[in-house]
């Protein structure tokens, strides 16, 4: 069965399933869901735990016979198998379908995976734990959903936070939530009366952002100019190169142009066809009603002239350029003044 992150803490107030699956690309949602799933096993009695790695060269055998043989130490005990690329193989999808048909009694099994492509939701295995146990999907926190997360964060350790000062922590961390616990968790050391305020979020909190090419490009997608010159700052701050991130932009813009020529309406059977998926519909959606045509082969001129400027044939600034191409992306017409 699915579960929902949210309702893990009601779910443990009974008797656990025998297998559960966590999955997702937030490592610190996944350990803490994983906490909860320990401290309430250890709650109903499971109280031997083996740990396997599922990589290179592991042997699958060895986790079936674990899971066969009978405990020493415990009548119930915990099997945990943590599968860092999220793709078990033959051999394992082989051994899961075992392990888990029927589930062996008085174990309890946690299986760790990263963020899961719709073809491992759909293998035999995945399956397997969907009809034996439960499966929880952790996804990234949105930007616009971080100060919320924050706020609820600070009320869990008796802190209160004002609106702007949780703001300002969602931009210095921009989407690290383990940055984020880590700097509340300074922030409460710091606060005298439990109380975390903007000035002392933005006196005691480090830049702690991590940005990469897909959140610029969606940034621009939204129209969000701020966010863009921002993000573009960190790119180059983190060292990442400029021919990378125009070539993040100029796909995006030739799609744009490419769906900007489609004669009828936008539908999911054309979004796919252009390998368009989820929230960037909606996304693509926003800057096709915002961007004219002549706008979108300006910009196509602009990523020519940006690639000379990368390969040293012209003398211009290629990050003056990036932002300049980012804001048009936005909808803006004007120069861009990126400092350093």
């Amino acid at each position: 069965m699915k579960l929902k992150p949210e309702q893990l803490g009601s779910h443990l107030k009974q008797p656990l399933q025998p297998v559960y699956l966590l999955t997702g690309d937030e490592p610190l949602l996944v350990q803490e869901a994983g906490d909860q799933l320990r401290a309430a096993a250890r709650q109903q009695g499971f109280s031997e735990r083996e740990v396997f790695h599922a990589e290179p060269g592991f042997s699958w055998d060895s986790l079936l016979e674990s899971s066969q043989s009978l405990s020493l130490f415990a009548e119930r005990r915990l099997i945990e198998l943590h599968i860092p690329n999220g793709k078990p193989g033959t051999k394992g999808a082989e051994t899961l379908n075992r392990l888990l048909a029927p589930a062996p009694e008085d174990t309890l099994i946690l299986i760790y995976c990263p963020r899961l492509d719709a073809s491992a939701q759909r293998s035999s295995w995945f399956k397997a734990i969907d009809k034996a146990g439960a499966i929880l999907q952790f996804w990234p926190v949105e930007a616009n959903r971080l100060p919320g997360w924050i706020q609820q964060r600070c009320r869990g350790l008796g802190l209160s936070i004002d609106p702007d000062a949780a703001q300002l922590l969602a931009d210095r961390v921009e989407g690290n939530l383990l940055a984020a616990v880590q700097e509340i968790e300074k922030l409460k050391l710091l606060s005298p009366d439990n109380s975390l305020s903007e000035q002392l979020v933005g006196g005691g909190v480090a830049n702690n952002a991590r940005y990469d090419t897909f959140a610029l490009v969606d940034a621009a997608l939204a129209g969000n100019s701020s966010r863009c010159l921002r993000v573009l700052q960190g790119l180059r701050g983190e060292g990442v190169e400029p021919i990378q991130i125009l070539g993040s932009l100029s796909w995006e813009v030739r799609k744009l142009s490419e769906l900007k020529q489609h004669p009828g309406p936008l539908n999911d059977a054309l979004f796919k066809k252009q390998r368009i998926f989820g929230k960037r519909q909606a996304l693509v959606g926003q800057a096709l009603k915002r961007l004219q045509p002549l706008q979108l082969n300006r910009m196509l001129q602009l990523c020519a002239a940006i690639d000379q400027s990368i390969k040293g044939m012209c003398n211009q600034d290629p990050w003056q350029q990036l932002a300049e191409l980012s804001l048009q992306l936005c909808g803006q017409p004007c120069l861009a003044d990126l400092t350093d």
